[in-house]
């Protein structure tokens, strides 16, 4: 038996592991229970007045570098990061509230996907950043996180797990035009 990228090993994701991607997409939203009422929020400010964000880290290390160096002190108090346990090195360093995932420990079913997705719930966030690359099980949890906002860059796709869609500029990366939102007057 293979292992799927997506779900915890076991015959009761077995037939899930066949799924495409818009399959996997549509299921993972009926999981997460949508209704179709949207809370009101206005962007950039959500990222820019201190509220409780989380951000899912990509696991491109200079990529991340990038978004801890450019964010504001201040702001990692009110930030929740979602990171790869290989980028832990780089947190070592900032007063941060980090929660980690393995490769294997990232799949929907699994007990570390389960504890990530509690205390995305309790942290209670009123936006979401999703840099990318996307990933369905991730997708799933911006969505299940209650923010109003949640962003992520030429993401059209990823609706209705992404609500807000950035599109990247040649003249800046994607994380520094991220972590530029995060400060005020900070447009990319």
């Amino acid at each position: 038996m293979f292992s799927s990228r997506y779900f915890a090993d076991g015959k009761k994701y077995f037939a899930l592991r066949f799924l495409c991607k818009p399959l996997l997409y549509r299921w993972f939203a009926y999981k997460a229970q949508i209704t179709k009422e949207s809370k009101t929020f206005s962007f950039p400010e959500c990222l820019q007045n201190g509220e409780k964000t989380v951000i899912f880290m990509p696991e491109d290390k200079d990529a991340t570098q990038i978004i801890l160096s450019e964010l504001p002190e201040e702001r990692l108090k009110t930030i929740l990061f979602v990171a790869h346990s290989d980028l832990e090195i780089l947190f070592s360093k900032k007063r941060a509230q980090v929660t980690y995932y393995t490769d294997e420990g990232c799949r929907y079913g699994e007990t570390l996907f389960d504890r990530i997705e509690y205390q995305i719930k309790t942290f209670a966030p009123t936006a979401c950043v999703y840099p990318g690359p996307y990933k369905p099980q991730f997708l799933y949890l911006a969505l299940i996180s209650g923010a109003a906002c949640r962003v992520g860059f030429d993401c059209a796709k990823e609706y209705p797990f992404l609500n807000v869609c950035l599109h990247q500029l040649k003249t800046i990366s994607p994380a520094r035009m991220m972590a530029r939102y995060f400060t005020k007057g900070g447009k990319g």
